[in-house]
């Protein structure tokens, strides 16, 4: 974990760039002069933590995605197709399809299909 010192964008803005056990994110000085943590990615955008200093944003952030506050998700793909390589191709479009941010899908053509859906389970 680690937090880069501040620095100043080409709007003015005050940031600091952090890197986290669980994933990047960039710290931002507030018109009221709290700090904000915003996750890269993951939960594009989504404003983790406010607090006053730019490590007490940081610690909140990584505190709220860490593992015991994160649902659990369970994915259920099924294929079907007459040769292995259209297997792996409906496979490997499913999961473009989930790191797309999908949570379900399906296609089908004259040799096979798939499907999948993503639920939260706790």
């Amino acid at each position: 974990m680690s937090i880069g010192q501040p620095y100043q964008n080409s709007n003015g803005d005050i940031l600091c760039d952090a890197k986290g056990i669980l994933g990047d994110y960039v710290i931002r000085k507030t018109v009221d002069h709290t700090w904000i943590a915003i996750r890269l990615f993951g939960e594009v955008g989504s404003i983790a933590a406010k607090a006053l200093t730019p490590e007490a944003a940081f610690e909140q952030a990584e505190n709220h995605y860490s593992a015991k506050n994160q649902k659990r998700l369970k994915m259920m793909l099924e294929i079907e197709g007459v040769e292995i390589f259209g297997l792996e191709l409906a496979m490997n479009e499913a999961l473009k399809q989930v790191s797309e941010g999908y949570t379900s899908g399906f296609d089908r053509n004259d040799t096979g299909r798939y499907q999948f859906s993503i639920t939260t389970i706790n």
